[in-house]
């Protein structure tokens, strides 16, 4: 094995393993890998390469792209459900090329079940929670000769304004297909971590519902938006941009850089005020989870500050702003007869666009861990196969509840579909203005 020294770099490869159980996963770029390789390039030491395997739409593909895997001292792997078979494949392969390679993976899924990660991926270690600066430093232990732990919980940095902005220059970013009013798109976050905590949500498994949402610094943010030029379209993904505590006067600052861009929201941080200065700083479009109108469904997913909101919908469209919303069904209070009750009424609010899911128990969410005590049995535990929408608008259907059957969740999804069709909704597929 090589260690650290002057004569020679040690070769670090970071993968994104493709996901082809959906349209297309070749949106944007890896933004957590574009974080942890901009971390590695600090060292020069490090020799840092990024491989995006996505955009593989076959098996046949997917193999040849495997296969093509540079050879490298230590390899890093992003991994979610959908990609989890993928990633055995690829340290498989990366064995071969160098048996005494030093392999990690990190990521939601990892996090979630680090344990078998380990045992399934044939790794030598696990990252759980935020993995820049814990990844780096397993490299350094590594390569200087000591030991390492198997699963090593990441720590993320209270100032988030010192991490490195992502290295966009190691991918080519016009093969990515993600479009805001027809033009090109870039994911940029602008806070980590979420202060709440809903029971379905996996942003819990990378450090959300911590109570404790860390935010960039307004200048910070304003520096990265001029960096990424020629760019000019954001996606903001955060998990909920309109929380930030500073959210008018960043605002206020992103209306002076000319920029055009679209978030996700919660209906209970908006005024008229903020509404406007959404529009007015370029935001065209807010993504929402209203996720059932039924009161006792968000008060037992904990989204009970959403009830009596639903006029904010209304505001939001005087601004000029395009609205999309995401529904669930299979949630504990549904029955044949409410859903078609409030799907009848959500058919009457003034959003654009749409989606509906079934409640999915996605590993390390309290759904996941805790089902029966929200009266849930999970019927199919090969988290491999959960995908929110994934080609034909396909799902995952895991969750039976004492009140009702998997067969139920299905009839209630296509009845909701088109109950928000009639009321003149669109599919989020269906969207002119983001893709």
């Amino acid at each position: 094995m090589v260690l650290l020294s002057n004569t020679r770099q040690i070769k670090v490869v970071l993968i994104q393993p493709p996901s082809n159980c959906v349209e297309d996963d070749r949106l944007e770029p890896p933004l957590g890998l574009l974080y942890i390789a901009a971390v590695l390039k600090k060292d020069t030491r490090l020799d840092v390469e990024l491989h995006d395997m996505s955009g593989h739409r076959t098996e046949t593909e997917i193999d040849a792209a495997i296969e093509k895997i540079p050879e490298a001292d230590a390899y890093g792997i992003s991994v979610v459900c959908s990609t989890h078979k993928y990633a055995a494949r690829i340290t498989k392969q990366a064995r071969r090329l160098r048996p005494d390679a030093f392999i990690v993976a990190g990521g939601p899924n990892p996090s979630a079940v680090p344990e078998r990660t380990l045992s399934d991926l044939d790794l030598d270690s696990v990252v759980v929670g935020e993995g820049e600066d814990v990844f780096y430093d397993l490299i350094l232990q590594k390569f200087s000769g000591s030991g390492v732990f198997k699963i090593v919980n990441g720590v993320g940095r209270l100032d988030i304004d010192t991490y490195p902005f992502p290295a966009r220059d190691l991918v080519d970013m016009s093969t990515y297909t993600k479009k805001l009013n027809d033009s090109p798109s870039v994911p940029m976050l602008s806070s980590r971590g979420c202060p709440n905590h809903c029971v379905h949500c996996n942003s819990v498994v990378m450090g959300g519902g911590s109570k404790g949402a860390r935010y960039r610094s307004i200048d910070n943010l304003l520096a990265e938006i001029k960096q990424i030029k020629p760019y000019t379209h954001i996606r903001f993904i955060d998990d909920n941009f309109t929380a930030n505590p500073s959210i008018k006067e960043l605002l206020k600052a992103i209306s002076r850089v000319g920029v055009t861009f679209r978030v996700f929201g919660r209906l209970d941080d908006l005024d008229e005020e903020l509404c406007g200065l959404l529009r007015d700083a370029g935001c065209v479009h807010i993504s929402v989870g209203l996720e059932s109108l039924n009161p006792d469904n968000l008060r037992v997913i904990g989204k009970a500050k959403l009830v009596g909101k639903y006029d904010n919908i209304q505001m939001i469209k005087n601004y000029g702003l395009t609205v999309r919303a995401s529904f669930m069904v299979g949630l504990p209070y549904d029955t044949d007869d409410n859903i078609s009750y409030y799907f009848q009424q959500a058919a009457q609010l003034p959003f654009d666009e749409f989606e509906i899911y079934p409640l999915i128990p996605f590993p390390g969410t309290p759904l996941a861990l805790h089902p029966e005590k929200f009266g849930y049995e999970i019927t199919d535990s090969d988290f491999t196969d959960y995908v929110l929408v994934g080609k034909n608008r396909s799902t995952t259907f895991a969750l039976t509840h004492k009140n009702f059957s998997t067969n139920q969740i299905k009839e209630w999804r296509e009845k909701a579909g088109d109950l928000l069709k009639q009321g003149g909704k669109c599919y989020m597929r269906e969207s002119k203005l983001a893709r």
